[in-house]
């Protein structure tokens, strides 16, 4: 008996499909490619559990006839490529005809179809276990609905591997998101669970249509670039002077074809880094190139390409990029510039009209010397627990009994020492009996406010000020959908915020130690945190909220504390879960021995 032998065709369905088919994103992704490329200028994604138990595109396409309907279920059936010549000319974004075939193999599949011409629709259901076919007649207009339930219910070492819902839905958003940006005046739609999260309807142009998916708060920022290198042309847009905690906002497409891709990539954070900012711009780039010098074969599900010529690619996109960033409110070269351009006196006189710039723009800059921090101590003796500095409630402090001397100095018993001064305002200088303690005050007060955040979670006590005039914070597609799905938690630190309309959200309410003009700054960095996040646990979204809140509301470095402030904090620094590490694992105390200090000094 031979021992190689030819696989059933299911099993090779399933293999492919572990390939294709690795999340329900990447269901989506497969089955928004074929409604796209028939044409279809509206698609509806509906999901259930993140498209664990349901994945439904609905699309007003060209449609199929009953014999294409039942070819399409074949592998390797598609109308996209005839002969090899057609394989290096591809322009549709499926061409391989796995995609069917490898996601009915590992789920309830249903394909129902009309192609306008047939006397009627035809819905085709598969069952995955014997590779039978169900073929009745059905009604529906012309196009394409495919509907996908319980992925994975036949490999259960596959779905085991699926992240929570909310972490599936995030994913299947940001898919969404993607293939809409290149197509403006189509139309998509997107529900889950019974409840529509994204909604974008045809937009009268692709700069629209970047700001639907980017946010609002982009439209200031965004610059439009085209710059063209050989046969390549790398176009699209650029936030100048705004930039974000990651990456998310980057989208690359080559030819239509959203890529992840290295040269791509390294071109785009060389453009950015060419500049002093912290953070990310947002991209969103075009590269458009004959489409036989690209080869987007290379990955089965067809995410990545290999360029010809990748150095000529490499130059377009960067350079690009470069000149679009290269406003005023980028280049801290050029808006050196225009300061020494404006300045008066003898250093615009130079000989020949030549502008010398004053050495004072080079000079370091003069801090201006700090307000009384009488506000922040009267708020130390009105509650002991600390709360950040120089908050909005003068009246409430003025009236606050002050606390005796003694009752502070009790804090410092732990530390076995006294709180000796601040070292450049960000650090609290403390002489214990061994030594020098240095302790970071922004991470000191982040592990407290962690602490007192996470206490309130499981005591169920939010403490919330309420705001006289609700904030309206606007967010990109994926970005609306992570902060959904973190609305319980939200709520449960004292934020008062529910969805108001489109990708908008209404904040009526915040904890009563976060400033009001830091609700942005935190939203965003709790997005930032929670978008590349893959653990399906509660607890870890628990952990983001906290830790992203009391990084925000924390007080800063530079700023200066008296020395009763001082002395609470770290009082309550060591009395709280861990004080030797902050939420996010950075070092809060580093200690200086005196054996040290007098071996420096040539004592010992």
């Amino acid at each position: 008996m031979p021992l190689i032998h030819v696989l059933p065709s299911e099993l090779i369905n399933q293999i492919a499909a572990g390939e294709v088919v690795e999340r329900p994103a990447s269901v989506v992704k497969e089955l928004v490619e074929n409604a796209i490329d028939a044409g279809a200028r509206t698609i509806d994604i509906l999901l259930e559990n993140g498209g664990k138990k349901l994945i439904e595109i609905r699309d007003d396409g060209c449609g199929m006839s009953e014999q294409d309907a039942l070819l399409a279920i074949e592998r390797h059936a598609t109308s996209k490529i005839h002969d090899f010549g057609d394989l290096t000319r591809v322009r549709t974004l499926g061409f391989r005809g796995e995609a069917l075939p490898s996601i009915a193999s590992v789920s309830r599949f249903t394909l129902t179809t009309w192609d306008g011409e047939s006397e009627h629709a035809v819905e085709i259901d598969f069952d995955p276990l014997t590779g039978q076919r169900q073929l009745r007649p059905a009604a529906r207009d012309r196009g394409t609905t495919v509907a996908v339930r319980e992925l994975f219910e036949n490999v259960p070492a596959r779905r085991k591997f699926l992240r929570s819902g909310d972490a599936e839905f995030r994913s299947i958003v940001t898919v969404v998101s993607s293939y809409a940006l290149p197509l403006p005046s189509r139309a998509f739609r997107l529900e889950h669970n019974g409840r529509v999260v994204l909604d974008l309807a045809p937009a009268s142009s692709l700069r629209e249509r970047v700001i639907q998916i980017v946010g609002s708060e982009a439209d200031d920022a965004l610059v439009e670039f085209d710059h063209q290198v050989g046969e390549v042309v790398a176009s699209g847009f650029v936030t100048r002077g705004l930039r974000f905690g990651s990456r998310r906002n980057q989208f690359f497409f080559v030819n239509g074809r959203l890529v992840k891709d290295r040269v791509l990539t390294h071109a785009a954070t060389r453009a950015a880094d060419a500049f002093d900012f912290d953070g990310h711009p947002a991209i969103v780039l075009f590269v458009d190139v004959p489409p036989e010098t690209v080869d987007v074969n290379v990955h089965p599900a067809k995410t990545e390409v290999r360029f010809r010529d990748s150095s000529q690619v490499h130059v377009a996109v960067e350079h690009g990029i470069k000149r679009a960033l290269g406003g005023a409110e980028e280049g801290s070269a050029l808006l050196q510039s225009s300061i020494a351009a404006d300045a008066p006196g003898p250093e615009t006189g130079g000989p020949s009209g030549i502008i010398t710039p004053s050495p004072l723009l080079f000079a370091p800059q003069r801090v201006d010397s700090p307000a009384p921090a009488t506000a922040f101590t009267a708020l130390f003796r009105r509650d002991p627990v600390i709360q950040p500095p120089l908050r909005a409630q003068s009246a409430a402090l003025a009236a606050a009994p002050a606390e005796p001397e003694a009752e502070a100095e009790s804090g410092l018993g732990d530390l076995q020492g006294r709180v000796i001064g601040q070292y450049r305002m960000s650090y609290i200088l403390l002489d214990t009996p061994g030594g020098l303690r240095m302790v970071d005050q922004h991470v000191a007060h982040e592990r407290v406010l962690y602490d007192r955040y996470w206490q309130r979670i499981e005591n169920h006590t939010p403490a919330t000020q309420h705001l006289l005039t609700p904030i309206l914070y606007d967010c990109g597609a994926a970005e609306c959908a992570t902060l959904e799905s973190h609305l319980g938690e939200l709520r449960e630190v004292g934020f008062d915020i529910e969805r108001f309309s489109g990708n908008t959200f209404a904040i009526s309410g915040v904890p009563s130690e976060l400033v009001q003009k830091e609700t942005d700054a935190f939203l965003r960095k709790l997005i930032d945190a929670s978008l590349e996040e893959k653990s399906p646990h509660l607890l870890r979204v628990r952990e983001k909220v906290c830790a992203s809140l009391a990084c925000q509301a924390a007080i800063k470095v530079h700023r200066p504390l008296g020395g009763e402030e001082m002395a609470r904090l770290v009082a309550e620094l060591l009395a709280s879960s861990n004080p030797y590490a902050c939420p996010h694992g950075r070092p809060i105390i580093v200690d200086i021995k005196h054996l040290d200090i007098e071996r420096h000094f040539h004592r010992k």
